[in-house]
């Protein structure tokens, strides 16, 4: 039985091979919506996987995704009473723990409340913070004008302060000097405008005066105690998956740190949320309505194979006429109508297949020297899926074809010219 259904297979590829010698443009024209179906499949496959992962990650730095903060959790100061507010000596654990994912970058901010200060004639109360050397980076925060605060400025708790982008509308440029709490700090930098993912106003980095983390802590609050810890989690290159549970992930182990030297858990975390339904719904939807082309591509070319063998059927009737004079049954007709049009769907199946590995390999090439890096990436299951529905697609299609040509009387089919 092996034996039969191996040569019924070896028939049908001849047959269909013998179609694409003789008939090019006929073949190429039965199967082009196979070809387009799954070169459609296995292509956006790659780039809907390769894209999405790019694009969190892209997005998680525009947005902070991949930063985490760990801030007091006031309403556990207030309860318990073993409970302790972050410490400098939390920063540095976690700074030193080789739990960290290779690269992250750690900092802390100080301080974040408003002050009386003036420049020139003018009055007003800006918030004010203190920053340590990794904080611009970790906030995606740019300097335009000017410089950021060097070594010495960090080390030397100099009186220097850099300006956000709208702190006095303006008017100041790096030189100038600033009085806060009636001390004098040089203007060193003024940031980019950095645009407000939160409720803005004076709580934005455009409206704050920024100070060195030493100078903040000496001249406005020697307690040494952080507001926040923030850590900019660096992703590896070979993670798979979504950036946001890689941060997720990151997460637990800051916990486990910070949880090493107290009994009651006195903070939180604010960052990226682990509730992504909305998110997960929308890239879902977008992947349906791009996979339901493909599908109707191999359905219409499904129909166009049924056509085409229709017409084969006809052109072949005294072929049939004479395999059921030598013998053959209705069952042997059909078998082999069938099979052919699986063949004839898998070898466009396998052309489509070739034209996506090329696509892709031009894609890929254009668009990480045009665009981004981009890794030449293919998914596996759509060309197993592929190769899979277009088997199915050539077996639906083409069971009618097969059945007329099984139902033709043989002595008829013998009189046909």
């Amino acid at each position: 039985m092996v034996g039969s259904f191996l040569g019924s297979v070896a028939t049908s590829l001849s047959a269909t091979l013998d179609l694409f010698r003789t008939q090019k443009v006929r073949f190429m024209l039965t199967v082009s919506g196979i070809v387009v179906g799954v070169a459609s499949l296995v292509v956006m496959a790659s780039l809907l996987e390769v894209g999405q992962n790019i694009l969190q990650s892209s997005s998680a730095q525009a947005t902070g995704d991949d930063v985490i903060t760990v801030q007091n959790d006031w309403d556990s100061l207030q309860n318990h009473p073993d409970a302790e507010r972050l410490r400098h000596s939390d920063q540095e654990a976690i700074a030193r723990s080789t739990l960290l994912p290779a690269g992250s970058s750690v900092t802390a901010t100080y301080g974040m409340r408003d002050r009386k200060a003036r420049f020139k004639e003018k009055d007003f109360e800006p918030y004010t913070i203190g920053i340590g050397p990794e904080t611009l980076g970790v906030y995606n925060l740019h300097v335009e004008k000017g410089h950021d605060f060097s070594t010495s400025d960090h080390d030397e708790a100099r009186k220097v302060v850099i300006l956000g982008a709208k702190a006095l509308d303006g008017l100041a440029t790096p030189g100038d000097v600033v009085r806060v709490e009636g001390e004098p700090y040089l203007i060193v930098g003024i940031l980019a405008e950095k645009a407000d993912m939160g409720p803005g106003g004076p709580w934005s980095w455009n409206q704050r005066l920024l100070f060195p983390e030493r100078t903040y802590r000496l001249n406005f609050d020697p307690s040494r105690r952080p507001s926040n810890i923030v850590v900019k989690v660096a992703t590896p290159v070979a993670f798979a998956g979504k950036v946001k549970d890689y941060v997720l992930a990151t997460r637990n182990v800051l916990d486990a740190i910070l949880m090493r030297d107290r009994s009651v858990k006195s903070y939180e975390f604010e960052g990226v949320s682990d509730d992504s339904g909305t998110e997960a719904l929308i890239v879902n939807t977008i992947q349906a309505l791009l996979y339901l082309t493909t599908v109707f591509s191999m359905i219409v070319g499904g129909i166009n194979i049924m056509n085409i063998m229709l017409v084969t059927v006809v052109e072949r009737t005294r072929e049939i006429g004479l395999r059921r004079a030598v013998g053959a049954t209705r069952g042997d007709i059909l078998q082999q109508f069938i099979s052919e049009t699986v063949m004839i769907t898998l070898v466009g199946a396998v052309i489509g297949l070739v034209s996506a590995f090329g696509m892709l390999g031009v894609g890929t090439w254009a668009l990480t020297k045009w665009l981004t890096p981009w890794p030449y990436q293919v998914e596996w299951w759509s060309v197993g899926l592929g190769l899979l529905f277009s088997s199915v697609i050539g077996l639906t299609f083409g069971i009618y074809p097969a059945w007329r040509a099984s139902q033709l009387d043989p002595v008829e089919a013998l009189r046909s010219d």
